[in-house]
């Protein structure tokens, strides 16, 4: 008799466990399914971005499409011959070099999934992440962090304000700048808008050279160059053409751009691009093989000033 109760207990017991583990099997089945389906999407638009880019290239978009409304393109006279050593000198004042720290990853619990469009934090992408903190031991990797020169930026507004890329410094910890005389400066983000690749810092100390704003566009095949952080070479200077105004597809936008023909690489990012007068056209965004999509210059200024006011208004909120 007390052998058919075991055997009854036993069977009870089994029948719990696997009611209890079914909703869990399927939880963890659907959210997985779900960070899938998300990723697939995102790939998806990545391979679309690419058709963008090659169907782009038929649609060339006007000077004010891509600079703004009422901007028109420069007609001043400018000297074929280019002596950009004096050009670069006064420019240089105005240019800084970024550096970050990363965030710390840390246990896992403060990971970054959410940048996937579609794809929700979860407990089970919360226990995915703490393993993969376990396994690749990212405590040891927090504490060998160090800073890292990812690109350039440049002066505007009162001199304390730094225009540089979104991308510069997404995800990271700490920002500082390098001055072009040597000097390092802590800086605080005012804030980022990743959809125009736009971010706007605020240095500590004494104000700086703003760069010169152009008062209008570089037309087609006139002479510009850039100055950024080519592989950490801070302050290196570029010069190119104006290839072309165009649209450009991002991973969040389509966004109306300049391109340049110049020698860019990796640390270019957030430079400025100037005429032959020392005047800033625009602000390197990203490259594809020898042409770079750079931000226009009037688009730079409007997304940093709306970052300033939203700063201004949630600091009024407090």
């Amino acid at each position: 008799m007390s052998s058919v109760k075991t055997w009854r207990r036993a069977a009870l017991s089994a029948y719990i466990a696997a009611g209890a583990a079914l909703p869990l099997a399927a939880y963890a089945l659907a959210t997985t399914q779900a960070n899938v389906n998300a990723i697939a999407a995102a790939q998806q638009r990545l391979s679309d971005t690419q058709w963008y880019d090659h169907l782009a290239d038929d649609n060339q978009a006007s000077a004010a499409s891509a600079a703004g409304a009422g901007v028109c393109l420069d007609s001043r006279p400018f000297s074929p011959a280019v002596d950009w050593s004096a050009v670069g000198g006064r420019v240089m004042p105005s240019v800084v070099m970024v550096s970050v720290i990363e965030q710390a990853r840390g246990d896992g619990s403060r990971n970054r999934v959410w940048l996937i469009p579609g794809v929700q934090t979860n407990q089970a992408t919360a226990w995915l992440n703490r393993y993969r903190a376990w396994q690749a031991d990212w405590a040891q990797h927090d504490q060998e962090r160090e800073w890292v020169t990812m690109g350039a930026g440049f002066l505007i507004g009162d001199g304390r304000q730094v225009a540089t890329a979104g991308h510069v410094i997404s995800g990271s910890e700490g920002v500082r700048v390098k001055l072009a005389g040597g000097e390092w400066r802590a800086a605080r983000v005012v804030g980022v808008d990743l959809a125009q690749d736009v971010a706007l810092l605020r240095i500590e100390g004494e104000p700086g050279q703003p760069v010169t704003i152009a008062p209008a566009m570089p037309p087609q095949g006139q002479a510009v160059a850039a100055v950024g952080s080519p592989n950490g070479w801070g302050f290196s200077v570029s010069a190119g053409v104006v290839s072309r105004y165009g649209s450009a597809a991002g991973m969040f936008a389509t966004r109306p751009m300049l391109q340049i023909a110049a020698p860019v690489i990796g640390g270019n990012s957030g430079g400025p691009v100037f005429n032959a007068r020392g005047e800033a056209v625009g602000m390197v965004s990203f490259g594809k093989e020898q042409f770079q999509q750079t931000v226009p210059i009037g688009r730079v200024l409007d997304v940093a000033g709306e970052l300033q006011r939203n700063e201004q208004r949630d600091l009024g909120k407090e």
